[in-house]
């Protein structure tokens, strides 16, 4: 008896998500077909083929191939100058420094680099990337929970502006280094707060860890703790928990003002400013996908404008800074804000199976190998090649990998699709390409449309290429 209750009780609840889904959907004026690409700056021509930044996507799969990253570089440029510009208005002492690892494509960073942006980097690599890619040490602020001394020798030698300390034994480190060098190197104090991440990240400003790593920091002769830092998570769409993180922040910083003579040339609000046409699956969404329905649609009007992030702490520094005139330089490192939406990956079909429920399973040459964020978070689809096609069959886009969890997309309404079609997923300029993994496949390639000209910016990988640095059976030569 309990097994037939639960059963209808699943049923009633499958049938009531889906009925919201529909309404949702008709409220945005989608129905059941995907969201306007417009909100991503694209196009359809006379072919109905999809057009990003002048470039016919089906003509650059036939000179490039697939999986293919493609970069829309006035998009790319005009979303980071937006970002900019938002916060600026509202306190014009701000710098942006770029997420590395949201995307580290060289071609898209020397783009950012070339438009004003800084590096905020969390790793050797990366800060050795933002080095040899000519960016100045004034420019680049490094972060992370993993910092290795050979790393911070590299920071510290350069000169960068900024490290901020995740945990106290960095300091007697970087103490060490800094005099080695006869410098006097900026720090900052990664904190946590009440809201956002914490876990290995930081140090707690409510037990009194980050305060006794700031003391520690003051006291180093060769290091000047000029900083605190706060990153609260990625894809955050709640302008009011930055408000209260930063309140917290705030007060830190005046109790260490007043208690410390401390004096604040940085503050550092991080990233993770979310963007509206990418979401989260919920546990919802999962149950759904789990009983073969859809995930539910995402809500574009749910994500609100930068001008309210940018409001809401403009409005906070006002009421803790005002009227003193040592007003510090406030940090920011988007990622995803600035990149998601100007990238795309385009795949091509190579077979297509139905099922059973009279579902057609479409399978991809890139999956979770080149999308790996898709398997947690809603990408947009799209037929690149048909896009003037009436929808035909709901389609699981699947990819190439030996493995049943390989799926881009759930029960999409897309035309009939033939081997050779080219699918677009939306939003790839953030984490996917940094996830790539091989997974019996090459790395994917990438190209940059700028003034409607598409150019490799990213060969892609050879066979030889993916196991070169092993030791072969045989001499691959």
């Amino acid at each position: 008896m309990l097994q037939v209750v639960r059963s209808l009780l699943k049923k009633v609840w499958l049938a009531y998500m889906s009925r919201r889904d529909r309404r949702k959907r008709a409220a945005l004026g989608i129905g059941s077909g995907p969201l306007p690409i417009e909100l991503w700056g694209g196009a359809v021509n006379q072919k109905g083929h999809l057009v990003i930044g002048g470039e016919d996507t089906v003509s650059v799969v036939q000179r490039y191939g697939t999986p293919l990253y493609l970069v829309d570089h006035a998009r790319l440029i005009g979303d980071f100058g937006d970002f900019v510009d938002c916060f600026r208005r509202r306190y014009p002492q701000v710098e942006v420094d770029y997420s590395y690892k949201t995307n580290p494509l060289p071609g898209v960073l020397q783009a950012l680099h070339e438009a004003g942006a800084g590096a905020e980097v969390i790793s050797p690599f990366e800060l050795w990337l933002a080095l040899r890619l000519g960016v100045p040490p004034s420019k680049i602020t490094f972060n992370g929970p993993a910092k290795t001394e050979a790393g911070l020798e590299t920071a510290i030698r350069a000169g960068i502006r900024l490290i901020n300390i995740d945990s106290k034994g960095e300091i007697p480190i970087m103490q060490g280094l800094a005099r080695k060098y006869n410098r006097i190197q900026q720090v900052g104090i990664r904190v946590t707060t009440s809201v956002g991440w914490s876990s290995q990240f930081g140090l707690s400003i409510q037990s009194g860890a980050a305060r006794e790593a700031f003391e520690d920091a003051l006291a180093s002769e060769n290091l000047d703790a000029c900083a605190l830092h706060i990153h609260l998570g990625t894809g955050i769409k709640e302008p009011k928990t930055y408000g209260k993180a930063i309140e917290e922040v705030l007060e830190f910083a005046e109790a260490l003002r007043e208690d410390l003579g401390a004096r604040f040339r940085y503050l550092d609000f991080g990233g993770g400013f979310g963007v509206p046409t990418v979401k989260s699956y919920s546990p919802s969404d999962l149950r759904l996908i789990a009983n073969g329905y859809r995930p539910t649609v995402v809500d574009t009007t749910a994500a609100p404008p930068l001008d309210a992030y940018a409001t809401v702490i403009a409005d906070l520094m006002d009421r803790y800074w005002r009227g003193k005139s040592d007003r510090p330089t406030l940090l920011f490192e988007p990622g995803r804000a600035v990149t998601s939406s100007s990238q795309l990956l385009l795949l091509s079909v190579l077979a297509i199976k139905k099922s059973q429920n009279g579902h057609f399973n479409v399978i991809l040459d890139g999956g979770l190998n080149v999308a790996q964020p898709a398997s947690f978070e809603s990408h947009e689809t799209f037929p690149a090649s048909r896009m003037r096609d009436e929808p035909s069959g709901i389609m699981n886009l699947c990819g190439p990998l030996c493995h049943p969890a390989d799926v881009l997309a759930w029960k999409k309404n897309m035309p009939l699709l033939e081997p050779g079609d080219v699918i677009a997923i939306m939003d790839a300029g953030a984490y996917l390409v940094s996830n790539q993994m091989h997974f019996s496949n090459p790395k994917a390639a990438a190209v940059m449309v700028r003034d409607g000209t598409a150019k490799l910016i990213r060969e892609r990988e050879s066979f030889e290429g993916v196991v070169r640095l092993d030791s072969p059976i045989v001499n691959l030569d």
